[in-house]
């Protein structure tokens, strides 16, 4: 059985339908993706019955605040905040391993952006965002 380590993940980007680019100091990723369920159950049922109905999916990305360069994906992800009426046109690439590229692709909006300064400590950004649509890649199956 393989298994993933999370020091091996990383979160690519890309705003207005760009091509993807490393998000510098990613320490995290999330992604939780749910069904709705509708039911279905008649009226001579003795038991519920559902259906899968929409699929949504929300997450986060935390990552060490480095001075972004003009123009950088990490630039690009905390100012992606500040659109106002988003196309969902952003590229998100959540990615399990450097090196086999089991990701999970998708379009989406950044939702919200938390800065987090501590003395003695390095400053911190944690981006949270929303999928629009379904993934485009979703490859997560194990390695080898």
């Amino acid at each position: 059985m393989a298994f993933f380590r999370g020091e091996e993940g990383s979160v690519a980007f890309a705003a207005a339908g760009g091509s993807p680019g490393a998000i510098t100091s990613t320490t995290a990723w999330s992604l939780d993706l749910t069904k709705d369920t509708l039911e279905c159950t008649a009226h001579s049922d003795t038991a519920r019955k559902y259906v899968g109905g929409l699929i949504s999916g929300t997450g986060t990305a935390d990552l060490l605040y480095t001075a972004p360069t003009s123009g950088s994906e990490t630039a690009n992800i905390l100012s992606d905040i500040l659109n106002v009426e988003d196309p969902t046109d952003a590229k998100f690439q959540l990615f399990l391993d450097t090196s086999s590229g089991k990701k999970i692709e998708f379009n989406g909006i950044v939702t919200g952006a938390s800065l987090s300064s501590t003395v003695g400590d390095i400053s911190t950004v944690s981006i949270s965002f929303q999928m629009s649509g379904l993934p485009t890649a979703f490859d997560v199956s194990s390695a080898g």
